[in-house]
């Protein structure tokens, strides 16, 4: 994910590489936004929220081995970690 358009970059680390992909729901980000990636493993999907709000499905058809990675600019900060998706609604699970 690119914050700043919301395009699409992917591997199979081995002989593929997708970069600059346009996905149903894209938006960037700026600062002070929050975004979230839900990756489902019995679906084989990687859905993406923006300030709790679901943008869409980037990625589907996933199964396997994962490595994450994340390339950040001087002032940017990426955290990972395991959270509940926001509800369909828009609203944060409690």
């Amino acid at each position: 994910y690119s914050c700043g358009d919301g395009e699409m970059n992917w591997t199979d680390w081995e002989d593929e590489e997708r970069l600059g992909l346009g996905w149903e729901g894209m938006e960037g980000c700026g600062s002070g936004d929050t975004v979230g990636m839900l990756l489902n493993l019995d679906e084989g999907t990687l859905t993406v929220y923006k300030n709790s709000r679901h943008l869409g499905v980037m990625k589907d058809g996933l199964s396997g081995s994962y490595c994450w990675y994340a390339t950040v600019n001087e002032d940017d900060m990426v955290t990972i970690k395991r959270g509940i998706p926001p509800n369909i609604d828009n609203t944060m699970s409690t």
